[in-house]
C-alpha cells in the first residue's frame, strides 16, 4: 500500500485535515480549536476500528440486502460484512479502505481521484471517482463524481461523527428537514415504506437531542438546509445537499453521524432513487458543511 498522505487546507479560523487513505475528513479546526469529529490517530486505526470515521465510504454506502447487487439483469453476489448476510458500505473492499490520489492541491482546495478496476470490488465496470474538498468563508464544500465504462452502482458518502462539543455525542442537538424517513427491518435493511415521521423518534424538524436509537435514512425535503447541528457550546453546523437522503446513526457515544447520500438499498426497491450509472452518465454529488455561532 501507498503511504497515507496527511493534507492540511485553511487557517486557524477554518482548516481541515484530509488523509488520502479513504479520503477522510479526519479533522476540522474552528476559531483554532479541533476535534470536531472523532478521527483515526494512525493508518492502523483507520483500517480497523476507526475505519469509517469521517472517510469516504462506497462505492456503494449504507446496506444492500443479502449482500446482492441487481444490475441489468443480473444479480452480483458480494461478500458479507454484517450479520453473514448484509453488506454496508461494500464491505472490506470499500474505497474507505483506499489510498487515494492527489489529482491537485492548493490552499483552498484539494481533488483526490480513486480508480477501480472492473469487479475489483465486487461491483461491475471500470471506475474513476473523485473526490473535491474546497474551503469557503466558514465553511467546506464537498463534491464527488464517478464514472464507468459498464452499468454499475453507485452511492458516496461522506462518513464524519460529529462531535462539536468535543465531548462526544451529548451536548448536540440535530434538526432534519424530512418529513419522512425510511422504516427499516432486524438487519437494518429498508423494509421498502416510506413513512412519515409525526408523532415518532424521527420526527426531527424542530431542533432537539435525538433518540439514540436511530440508524435510518432521512428522505429529505427539497427546501434548504439538510440539516443543522447545535452544540451547547453555541456552534452550529448547517448542511445543504442535492442527495436526496440523509442517513442518520446517533448509536454512538463519540460522535452523530449525519451522512447524506442516495437512499439504502435502492436497487431492491423500484420505487426509491436510482443508484444505477450508466456509462454515459456522470455521478454527482454536492454537500456544503458551513458554521456558525
Amino acid at each position: 500500500m501507498t503511504d497515507n498522505r496527511i493534507i492540511h487546507l485553511g487557517d486557524d479560523s477554518l482548516a481541515i485535515e484530509v488523509w488520502t487513505i479513504g479520503a477522510r475528513l479526519n479533522d476540522v479546526v474552528v476559531d483554532g480549536a479541533g476535534g470536531l469529529l472523532a478521527r483515526a490517530d494512525t493508518v492502523e486505526q483507520a483500517l480497523g476500528a476507526a475505519k469509517n470515521f469521517g472517510a469516504v465510504v462506497g462505492p456503494v454506502a449504507n446496506r444492500l440486502a443479502r449482500a446482492e447487487a441487481p444490475i441489468g439483469g443480473r444479480v452480483f453476489q458480494l461478500e458479507p460484512n454484517e450479520n453473514g448476510r448484509t453488506i454496508c458500505h461494500s464491505g472490506v473492499k470499500g474505497v474507505n479502505t483506499k489510498i487515494w490520489t492527489v489529482e491537485s492541491e492548493s490552499d483552498r482546495e484539494l481533488v483526490l481521484g480513486l480508480e477501480i478496476a472492473d469487479g475489483q470490488d465486487g461491483f461491475p465496470g471500470n471506475r474513476k471517482l473523485t473526490a473535491t474538498y474546497r474551503l469557503l468563508d466558514g465553511g467546506f464544500d464537498v463534491d464527488f463524481s464517478a464514472t464507468t465504462d459498464t452499468a454499475t452502482l453507485v452511492n458516496l458518502a461522506l462518513h464524519p461523527y460529529w462531535s462539536l462539543g468535543r465531548s462526544g455525542r451529548s451536548g448536540q442537538q440535530l434538526q432534519v428537514n424530512a418529513d419522512r424517513y425510511l422504516p427499516v427491518d432486524g438487519d437494518l435493511i429498508p423494509t421498502g415504506e416510506i413513512a412519515a415521521v409525526d408523532g415518532s423518534i424521527f420526527d426531527l424538524r424542530g431542533n432537539g437531542v435525538p433518540s439514540t436509537e436511530i440508524d435510518h435514512n432521512f428522505c429529505l425535503n427539497a427546501s434548504d438546509p439538510a440539516a443543522v447541528l447545535t452544540s451547547d457550546n453555541g456552534l452550529i453546523l448547517t448542511i445543504t445537499t442535492d442527495a436526496p437522503g440523509l442517513q442518520v446513526f446517533t448509536g454512538k457515544d463519540f460522535g452523530i453521524a449525519v451522512e447524506p447520500q442516495h437512499w439504502p438499498d435502492a436497487p431492491h426497491h423500484p420505487a426509491f432513487p436510482s443508484i444505477l450509472l450508466e456509462p454515459e452518465q456522470t455521478y454527482t454529488q454536492h454537500t456544503r458543511y458551513q458554521f456558525s455561532r
